[in-house]
């Protein structure tokens, strides 16, 4: 077999050599900071491991160095974990998990190598078993590949968890060489799958995530934060619309004159607060789109023409008591609306949004502010 040393300076080079990429990926989507602390976590680990494999073992102060520095690197490893799985750590949380490390370095320096030893290993597959945790609550984005990454980690802290184990019944808390046993062996040759694993899954896992971010972007209008145009009306085609159902039109009174007298970023929160107004009466499976300036349209699913005329009193009530601060002081504005329900079970999305259109038409001559229905008013 390839000697212990070797293996792990191998296992440091594929860190290093994986690191690169990550950190190229990053610069060009700085969003996806997971991958800054994945790749600045595995150069730590490349050079404490390099590090402590070419220098002389009895050399404390190196080997406690080194030590620290990949306990650091794990550390690093875990908050990125963490920021694939949206979850933020805290200043005050890091700085705590750094602090593991003194654990380990203390002990090294003083002479005691083989204790020091012994708490890093267990410390590093706590920390690879958590980040595993980590993954795993993310595991709907792409199970296979993040059953695959997962198990990647918790056999790599195993590993460490068995290097570990044999030191302590071992008992031998100075030892001024590098520990060579079964499990040390299994541990290298863990490390260079693991890293080399994990490394192409995260990429390829950054990649399948990025992809359905960019198109989500493409479905959703920047300003609103709802279903552009063309996204509601590809999802409306691929579905069939029931007899029940109920298309709303909305237009915003007189927004061009809130363009005109305030300006368009006055304009553009206007238009957000509408998209607040209708998301409060939005159901699960209702769908809210901005098709166009100041024109908004909601689809109602399973919805008798009472709770379509109500709902979108609702948000026009929601709207219009909402108050946006100007250099002029406090504005409002408010919106008409026109329902119309699908009739038979063949007609179209564009049929049904062309009679609640037709109604919107009524709600604006008839004095604007309205809700309006194809047989019924309210206002």
């Amino acid at each position: 077999m390839i000697d212990r040393d070797s293996l792990f300076i191998a296992a440091g080079l594929c860190a290093a050599a994986l690191a690169l990429p990550m950190l190229s990926v990053w610069i060009h989507n700085r969003s996806d900071r997971f991958l800054i602390g994945w790749a600045a976590g595995m150069l730590l680990l490349a050079t404490g491991v390099i590090l402590y494999s070419v220098l002389p073992p009895d050399n404390m102060a190196i080997a406690a160095t080194a030590f620290t520095m990949e306990i650091v690197g794990f550390v690093i490893v875990f908050v990125a974990a963490r920021q694939f799985a949206g979850r933020e750590t805290s200043l005050l949380q890091v700085m705590l998990l750094l602090l593991t490390a003194v654990s380990v370095g203390v002990p090294i320096a003083l002479g005691f190598d083989g204790f020091g030893i012994m708490i890093y290993n267990f410390l590093a597959g706590g920390f690879l078993a958590a980040s595993a945790g980590q993954y795993w609550t993310t595991r709907s984005e792409a199970p296979s590949s993040m059953a695959l990454l997962c198990l990647l980690y918790v056999l790599a802290a195993l590993s460490f968890f068995a290097c570990g184990a044999v030191l302590l019944h071992e008992a031998e808390w100075i030892m001024g060489r590098r520990p060579d046993n079964w499990a040390e062996q299994f541990n290298a040759i863990m490390c260079i799958i693991g890293i080399t694993g994990v490394g192409a899954l995260s990429l390829g896992l950054n990649h399948a995530r990025a992809a359905r971010r960019h198109r989500q972007e493409a479905r959703t209008d920047i300003l609103t934060g709802l279903l552009n145009r063309r996204a509601l009306f590809d999802s409306m085609s691929a579905q069939d619309l029931q007899p029940g159902h109920a298309v709303v039109a909305f237009d915003l009174d007189d927004f061009k004159a809130i363009n005109d007298r305030h300006g368009h970023a006055i304009g553009d929160e206007v238009l957000r607060r509408f998209a607040d107004a209708m998301r409060v009466a939005l159901r699960e499976d209702d769908i809210a789109a901005r098709i166009g300036g100041e024109e908004f349209v909601l689809v109602l699913r399973n919805a008798s023409s009472l709770l379509a005329t109500s709902t979108a009193e609702r948000i026009r009530a929601i709207f219009a008591q909402s108050r946006v601060e100007t250099a002029n002081g406090l504005i409002s504005g408010t919106a008409s609306a026109g329902v119309a329900l699908v009739q038979i079970q063949s007609e179209s999305f564009e049929s049904v949004l062309h009679r609640a259109d037709t109604s919107l038409y009524r709600a604006k001559d008839s004095g604007r502010d309205k809700v309006v229905a194809e047989l019924q008013a309210v206002a």
